[in-house]
């Protein structure tokens, strides 16, 4: 992934130093500046919500594209009662965009599941993070 986040983490509560309540949003920072993303991070992304986006991607015409442009990314949990509560850059339908595309390639990823067991999430994460290597921040 190219481009700026900004991350904020508001309200946390600890409960025996594991977070018990937060309010944290990732979101790409404003400005002007290259913003894309590599189909290995889409389907990362994808993959934080199941597999039904990964193989939709898959099988679609933008199998063919190695990167894709983007307008605007933003991704939020607010946890309560080890739920997080999900939600990203505007609503889209029944659900809410993760990734607005911009240029061309573009690509949208939508998320659906507004409600994520928090240790599900956690899961999802560490096998994300493990199939992947390290990032490189600038």
């Amino acid at each position: 992934m190219q481009g700026r986040i900004d991350v904020s983490v508001n309200n946390l509560q600890l409960v025996n130093w594991q977070p018990s309540r937060f309010d944290a949003r990732i979101a790409s920072s404003a400005g002007k500046y290259t913003r894309k993303i590599s189909q290995k991070a889409v389907q990362n992304i994808s993959a934080l919500g199941g597999t039904g986006g990964v193989a939709a991607l898959q099988r679609s015409y933008l199998r063919f594209f190695e990167n894709f442009g983007y307008d605007r990314i933003a991704l939020s949990c607010m946890l309560r009662n080890g739920v997080c509560a999900m939600d990203g850059v505007e609503p889209v339908g029944g659900g809410y965009a993760i990734i607005k595309g911009g240029g061309i390639p573009a690509i949208n990823v939508i998320g659906y599941n507004r409600n994520v067991d928090w240790n599900e999430l956690l899961t999802r994460l560490q096998r994300v993070m493990r199939d992947n290597v390290q990032a490189v921040v600038k």
